[in-house]
């Protein structure tokens, strides 16, 4: 299956319901032809790697009726040319790191790292898997649950789930697929976060952020002040920034410690994360590959965005925020997000 065979019927103008517009695509990243595929498979030549075997099937989209010029779509960012998710798979084996940004809470965004976990380890790449879902107060879970991965990957979802002691905070239904398949193939399953008190220690206050260039803190400080839909109070945007940035710091050195000869790791986290510009990439030792799975979006006129700078958030360097951008459909626009954070923090406030 290719997801170039799926529908391109184009959606109606006037029904946007299941997309979002360039405004709240761009914010809600902060939350968190043909010939083309000749391009990975000679880049896959070149670094001495051959295919070996057929990929798994790409898996359906959840909306069977999601339809956009773009959907399904991956776009170079730098000559915005196209590839294939053959080719990709081509790409990411001539990387020792591959980070895909997610929306944490699209389900064709979990399907789409599941079906690349599968894809490097059909090849016998994959290298290891880090995500931002677990953090360092998981790590002798882990370690159990590495040392006896085949029989750990067939747990029922309660005790697996028991055994890793997941954060509540993620639903486990999301992300155990993917946990099964890195479990499945024999690599290294790791902890990419820092944990909360961790985290807490950084935001405390009187400690000082990271130095960094003012247009990475800018950039930084705007993705989450509207991620937060402008609801954080100065102080609180200064303390979610060091968070934030410790964070990225964290992510890089377990990502680069799954770095070995001839495979590729993947870190799995938010795609603000995930940005080649301002994080997790600015702290890396090895030579990454960054992916953004993004939402396919409308404009006010329920239009669809087809080019692909109105996708692409301002980047605090030359080079765009990501390598690659491989289009999605859209779930929960931002507007709707925003509005029950509002009504939730009006409530704690009464």
């Amino acid at each position: 299956m290719s997801l170039f065979h799926r529908s391109t019927s184009y959606r109606s103008t006037r029904d946007t319901a299941a997309g979002i517009s360039r405004r709240q695509l761009l914010a809600g990243m902060a939350v968190s032809a043909g010939g083309f595929s000749l391009l990975g498979s000679s880049l896959a030549r070149a670094s001495g790697q051959t295919a070996m075997g057929p990929l798994p099937p790409l898996p359906a989209w959840h909306d069977p009726k999601a339809s956009h010029p773009l959907l399904g779509s991956i776009l170079v960012a730098e000559g915005n040319r196209r590839l294939s998710p053959s080719a990709l798979v081509d790409w990411s084996q001539t990387h020792p790191l591959v980070l895909l940004g997610e929306h944490h809470d699209n389900p064709d965004h979990h399907q789409l790292e599941r079906w690349l976990i599968e894809a490097l380890a059909t090849r016998k790449r994959l290298g290891g898997v880090a995500l931002e879902m677990l953090d360092t107060t998981q790590d002798a879970a882990l370690s159990l649950a590495n040392r006896t991965s085949l029989a750990v990957a067939g747990l029922p979802d309660e005790e697996l789930k028991q055994l890793l002691a997941w954060d509540a905070r993620w639903a486990f239904t999301d992300y155990a697929p993917l946990v099964r398949s890195t479990l499945d193939s024999g690599v290294p399953l790791s902890a990419a976060s820092l944990s909360v008190t961790q985290v807490q220690d950084v935001m405390a206050p009187g400690q000082a952020a990271l130095a960094l260039p003012e247009a990475v803190l800018r950039l930084q400080r705007e993705a989450l002040d509207e991620g937060h839909c402008g609801l954080l109070p100065p102080e609180r945007l200064d303390a979610m920034l060091r968070g934030q940035l410790a964070r990225d710091k964290q992510m890089a050195e377990r990502l680069d410690a799954l770095a070995a000869n001839d495979s590729t790791a993947l870190l799995v986290c938010g795609n603000g994360h995930a940005r080649r510009d301002i994080g997790v990439p600015r702290w890396l030792e090895g030579k990454a590959l960054s992916v953004a799975l993004m939402p396919v979006a409308w404009d006010d006129n329920g239009q669809p965005l087809t080019r692909l700078k109105d996708y692409l958030p301002e980047s605090a360097g030359a080079a765009p925020a990501y390598d690659l951008v491989w289009f999605t459909p859209a779930r929960t626009p931002l507007k709707e997000a925003c509005a029950g954070l509002r009504e939730a923090s009006e409530i704690s406030a009464s």
